[in-house]
This record gives C-alpha cells, sequence and structure tokens, in this order.
C-alpha cells in the first residue's frame, strides 16, 4: 500500500515537473511580472485595453476586442490585394508560432491565453493572442507616424486611459513579438507606400511618446538597443527616466583595499548615509530652505546646499500616480545587482518624497515653494500619493544616487545656528506687521539703552564733581 502511494505520487510530480514552461532561450530570465497581492491593484490593472495574457477576457475590457480586430485588418490591409494581405498574415502567424516559447518564458505566472482544452488549443490561442495584441499595439503606432487617426481616441477619456494602460507592468507582451510583427510589415520591397513606416520601430514609439507627453526623451547614448528592451514600458523607462546629468562620485565602501609591501594600510570604511530624512516641516524648523530647481526638466535631478533644497517641479495627479506606480515596479523587477541598483532612480527619487512629505503640511510648504503642483482634490491627497507610491520601493540605502544629499542634509540639520536663526526669522519675520512689530520694538530698545547709558555716565560725572 505504501509502495503504491509513493509511486502515485511520483507519477504526479513528474507529471507537474513536465508541464513546466522551458526555459527562455534568453538569458536574463523573467521580464513581464505581476505586483505583490498585498498592493492597491487599481493602479496595475487594465481600465480599456489588455495586452498580453494576464487580463484577457475580463468583462469590462471586452468592449476593446472588436477594436484590436479592425487594427490587424488594418494592419493586413498593405493594397486592395487579398492575396498580399493572406501572405502577410500568414508570415506574421509563423513568425509569432516561431517565437511562442520565448514569449512564454518571459511572464513569471505561467500565460494560459485559452479558456481550457487541449495543449495544443492553448498554444494556438496564445499565438492568437500575440498576434491580436501585438498588431494592435503596432497599429496604433503606425497610423500615427502616417497622419491616421481613430475616432474612438477623440473621446475626452479614452487617450489618456490607453497610454496608462500600454504602459502598465502586468499589461505587456515581449517587444522581441513587436519587432518581428514590424519587420514582416516593413520587409517586403515590393510594397510601395507612400506612408510607409521607415524608421525603427523604437523610435516612433519614442517620438509618439514625445509629441503626447510634452517630453523630451534620453540621449540616444542611452536608450538601449531594441534587442535589448524587453517590453513597452522598458522602452518608456530607458527614454525617459533619465539619471541626472552629473551624478555624484561612486563611494565603493564595501570594498577594501590592502597595500602590501609598501607603506599604508586598510582605509577605514565610509561612514553609512542616513537611512531617512526628516519631513519638509521639520526640516524648516531647522533652517531648510525649499526652493524650485530651474533649467532642468529632471525630477531626478535634486541637489542639496547650504540649507537649500533644489527640487524640480512636479505635477501630481492621477494618472502621475499609476505611471510612477508601475515604473518603481519595473525597477524593483530589476534585480539586486550593483548594475540594476544603479538603474533604480526613481525609486530613489519615490523614497526621499515619501520622506519629505508625511502631512499635509509637508505638502503646503512644498506647493509654497513652487516644488509641487498639486492636481488632486486636496493637499491630504497628494500626501497619500507619495505615500503609496513608497509601497514595495527597496532601495540600497548605502549606495543610491541620493545618498550624499541624505548626508548633507543630516549633517546641516546637526548645526545649532541654522536652527536659531530660522526659529527668529519664523517667531519675528514671518510678516510685514511682524517686521514692522520688530522694528519698533527694536528700535525702542536701542533708544531705552542708550537713555541708561547717558543717565549712568551723567551720574558717574557728577559724583566726580
Amino acid at each position: 500500500m505504501t509502495t503504491r502511494q509513493e509511486d502515485t505520487v511520483r507519477v504526479n510530480i513528474e507529471t507537474m515537473l513536465e508541464q513546466l514552461t522551458p526555459p527562455a532561450a534568453r538569458l536574463d530570465g523573467y521580464s513581464i511580472y505581476r505586483v505583490p497581492a498585498n498592493v492597491d491593484k487599481k493602479h496595475y490593472e487594465p481600465r480599456l485595453v489588455s495586452v498580453g495574457p494576464y487580463h484577457r477576457n475580463k468583462d469590462h475590457l471586452r468592449a476593446m476586442e472588436d477594436r484590436k480586430r479592425l487594427y490587424l485588418l488594418r494592419f493586413l490591409d498593405v493594397d486592395e490585394s487579398g492575396h498580399r494581405r493572406g501572405l502577410l498574415l500568414q508570415d506574421c502567424i509563423d513568425r509569432v508560432r516561431k517565437l511562442e516559447p520565448r514569449a512564454r518564458a518571459c511572464y513569471f505566472e505561467s500565460p494560459v491565453a485559452g479558456d481550457g482544452g487541449e495543449d495544443g488549443d492553448d498554444h494556438d490561442i496564445f499565438v492568437e493572442m500575440l498576434l491580436l495584441d501585438g498588431c494592435f499595439v503596432l497599429q496604433l503606432f503606425i497610423q500615427w507616424f502616417c497622419g491616421g487617426t481613430d475616432p474612438i481616441f477623440n473621446v475626452g477619456w479614452n487617450l489618456p486611459l490607453l497610454h496608462t494602460d500600454l504602459l502598465m507592468l502586468e499589461n505587456q507582451i515581449p517587444y522581441f513579438v513587436l519587432l518581428a510583427l514590424y519587420d514582416a510589415y516593413t520587409h517586403d520591397d515590393d510594397l510601395h507606400r507612400p506612408a510607409r513606416p521607415k524608421p525603427s520601430l523604437t523610435s516612433i514609439i519614442t517620438a509618439y511618446f514625445s509629441q503626447k507627453e510634452g517630453r523630451h526623451p534620453a540621449a540616444t547614448e542611452t536608450v538601449q538597443q531594441e534587442d535589448a528592451i524587453d517590453h513597452l514600458l522598458h522602452l518608456y523607462h530607458s527614454t525617459f527616466v533619465k539619471p541626472p546629468d552629473h551624478l555624484p562620485a561612486k563611494h565603493h565602501h564595501r570594498q577594501r583595499c590592502c597595500c602590501h609591501g609598501g607603506g599604508g594600510g586598510t582605509p577605514a570604511p565610509a561612514a553609512k548615509p542616513p537611512r531617512t530624512i526628516r519631513c519638509a516641516k521639520e526640516l524648516t524648523l531647522h533652517g531648510v530652505r525649499f526652493v524650485r530647481k530651474t533649467g532642468t526638466s529632471n525630477i531626478l535631478d535634486v541637489k542639496f546646499h547650504d540649507g537649500v533644497f533644489e527640487i524640480p517641479r512636479v505635477a501630481v495627479d492621477d494618472s502621475t500616480c499609476t505611471r510612477y506606480m508601475n515604473l518603481v515596479a519595473f525597477e524593483q523587477c530589476r534585480g539586486g545587482d550593483a548594475t540594476a541598483a544603479a538603474e533604480k532612480h526613481l525609486t530613489s527619487y519615490v523614497v526621499l518624497m515619501d520622506y519629505l512629505i508625511n502631512t499635509a503640511e509637508d505638502v503646503v510648504i512644498l506647493e509654497r515653494a513652487d516644488v509641487m503642483e498639486n492636481k488632486l482634490s486636496n493637499e491630504e491627497a497628494a500626501a497619500v500619493f507619495f505615500n503609496q507610491l513608497r509601497i514595495c520601493s527597496y532601495i540600497d540605502y548605502d549606495d543610491h544616487y541620493l545618498a550624499p544629499v541624505y548626508r548633507d542634509v543630516d549633517a546641516f540639520c546637526r548645526r545649532k545656528w541654522p536652527k536659531y536663526k530660522a526659529k527668529f526669522r519664523r517667531d519675528y519675520l514671518n510678516s510685514p506687521w511682524a517686521i514692522v512689530g520688530f522694528c519698533f520694538a527694536t528700535t525702542f530698545a536701542v533708544v531705552t539703552f542708550f537713555n541708561t547709558i547717558v543717565n549712568i555716565l551723567k551720574t558717574f560725572f557728577h559724583v566726580l564733581h
């Protein structure tokens, strides 16, 4: 009886292992993740269109499925020849089917695109999903590049929702699938279309988001090569989340250098920077002034010098919250090695802002300094905005790009004189009437002191005579 049970367990486990997705041909493993179950899902689930298997067939997204089919028809309609359309369709299917195992292996959770059935049916449905979603995404960018429009996106809320959905971590398909479909669309030299896209797919997508958001992409050398891009969110991050122009020098505090045979010895490790920073209200009590950093559009370009905290202006609204949360989630999925840690600049910025903003009072301080433009309902909502961005945001506190800022702010707050000067300014110079009253009081004190000195001198000289 025991042997039979053990054999059954062995058969079940071997069957389970055989059903595992074979490893990807790529060396970097998974690239499309789900966020943890304990976070607020409203910022990670699409509201208009699903891309990929994670949110496929959800009821509130079914309305866009017909639009996907229409976009597929437009994508295949390279000319009026039905024969040509059929050749392009078969070429696209063959390309996607060849990439299917590699695409499946990109998903952290095993994608099941179908609603059941045989394994072969599920493979076909997964290929169909990649083809339909991939062509929809491509046609969206292609028709913009060619000057076309779609009436459905003229509805005020549709286009912002679409942009937000396309840049969600859970709502992605591998970028190499898009590249393969785009190559099938453009590779035939016999297709003579005046508006046929000639640039690379990456340049088209970058230009699209640059125009729609009014933002300048990073320098060309900082944008990754197409074959190194995981998905649209990765491309957006590589293009628009730019590190500051002048990063502080790296302090390799973990490395120790021993000198053998010569003078010197093992240098003492550098002091670790503080792991936290005071909130905006408390920093003002210590004499710190917040000012808007000008001459830059990069929100990560934060500086602190001699009591002045320079922070670029940031606009806060609902779409910004969802965008930042997905970008931070993407950075968290990049791994924990030194190279990946160096790319988590937005996470470091988010953690800093969360420390600066605890309550609505902190928001008011930053608003008055023109550091923040709050488009939410009130200051409390803006505080919640940054507090929830901090969820699941982990950084290496000893080696992130804002560590020198933490250290300088902490050193400044330990000085006594700036704190006393700030208290004096706050108590006596915080309004025009306070300044007038202080001037009168000072004048009266000076006059009284002068009269006292005069009376003392008169008495002194009278005694001498």
